[in-house]
């Protein structure tokens, strides 16, 4: 009985800190805003190019860190899965934004080959276990239904 009261008590404290990096998410959204819009309106946007490219993608990481925070709120967890979608889209704008070093980019450039492969392993992986799951039931329901017969014969 301790332990419920233990759960119930750490998934309150978990929502509430949720909650809160949702309105910090928010805040620097809008702050991130504010401030592309100050960019475009005031600068050269030549000069300022990469700067405002780098502004941009990193205001759509923030939709993709509401992703998450709505899909625990509705989840109630967070999937792996979508842990590494957002690393590897992250990644790839951190590499078109910052290209000048080539070294850097041979880095990048590996680390989303086993970001890409980790997540085609694991997705196999899933579905593996799903598939094993499945035949597990079917030869139990088709055990269930030889064993029926079988009884239904005897009894004739």
């Amino acid at each position: 009985m301790g332990y419920k009261h233990l759960e119930k008590g750490y998934n309150i404290f978990l929502g509430v800190g949720m909650l809160n990096l949702g309105i910090i998410m928010f805040g620097f959204f809008v702050k991130d805003l504010w401030i592309l819009v100050q960019m475009v309106w005031q600068t050269d946007l030549q000069k300022n190019f990469y700067s405002i490219a780098r502004l941009i993608l990193e205001t759509f990481l923030f939709f993709e860190f509401v992703v998450l925070t709505q899909e625990y709120f509705l989840q109630k967890h967070i999937s792996l899965q979508n842990f590494m979608y957002i690393g590897i889209t992250a990644m790839l704008r951190n590499l078109l934004v910052y290209h000048d070093d080539t070294m850097g980019i041979l880095i990048q450039s590996i680390s989303i080959a086993i970001m890409i492969l980790v997540l085609i392993v694991y997705r196999w992986s899933r579905r593996y276990l799903a598939d094993l799951e499945q035949k597990e039931a079917r030869e139990e329901v088709i055990f269930a239904e030889e064993h029926q017969l079988q009884q239904a014969t005897d009894e004739h």
